[in-house]
């Protein structure tokens, strides 16, 4: 559904990368011209949660009770602020079950006029690490595990976990889901979900992944013209 402009050209595909920082000094905007656009969809991270905090040290994943921060309480409404002065009106809004990301989704919705009802969809939370979760990074990441994912970043899993293809086939059902033609859908997710599903629109290199940064509350914003 979708697809690079070059592969399907009665179809043109849109790509509107933008990265919403609030810790930064300007808003990073990576974007294409767009007019008369039919369907968008805007991913939306999460705000900061006391996982991110300690994924210097710890393997994270999914943790999907981990509870935003004050800092991230703040992102989310802030960030819902400043959709409000740009006049963005969504007509769907999907989150992820995970509490950051419905508290994050909670949040930007009170500070918008009129907005839609919070939907939520468990296939949209972050990527599973398995055993590995809450583990030492130093202790999970050896040199022959890096080597590993190195040779195949694309099916690598870690021990009862996930591999990046297993998210980035749920994440783009899941969109799919819920994106409807004509309207505008903000979905309320996790990093490598969202870089996940940029990836397949991209059709780039799965190495690449972990070139792509998203920031708490930092936006990709994808636009395409026709239906199907």
């Amino acid at each position: 559904m979708w697809q690079d402009q070059q592969t399907k050209p009665g179809q043109a595909l849109i790509v509107v990368v933008a990265l919403f920082a609030l810790a930064a000094t300007a808003t990073t905007i990576m974007s294409a011209h767009v007019e008369s656009t039919k369907t968008e969809v805007i991913l939306v991270r999460h705000g900061e949660c006391e996982m991110n905090l300690e994924v210097a040290d710890k393997v994270g994943g999914r943790a999907s009770a981990s509870p935003l921060t004050a800092k991230g309480e703040a992102q989310a409404s802030k960030l819902g602020r400043w959709l409000r002065s740009r006049g963005v009106r969504f007509d769907r809004v999907v989150a992820s079950t995970a509490v950051r990301a419905t508290r994050t989704a909670q949040l930007m919705l009170a500070e918008l006029e009129n907005p839609p009802q919070l939907e939520l969809e468990a296939s949209l939370e972050e990527m599973s690490q398995g055993e590995w979760e809450g583990q030492p990074r130093s202790e999970c990441y050896t040199a022959k595990t890096v080597a590993e994912i190195d040779e195949d970043p694309r099916g690598f899993a870690a021990p009862g976990g996930e591999s990046k293809a297993d998210v980035e086939a749920r994440a783009v059902q899941a969109i799919e889901k819920y994106a409807r033609d004509g309207e505008k859908t903000a979905v309320v997710m996790h990093g490598i979900v969202a870089k996940c599903f940029l990836r397949h629109v991209l059709k780039s290199d799965w190495a690449s992944l972990h070139e792509v940064a998203l920031e708490n509350t930092g936006l990709m914003r994808f636009a395409r013209k026709g239906s199907g």
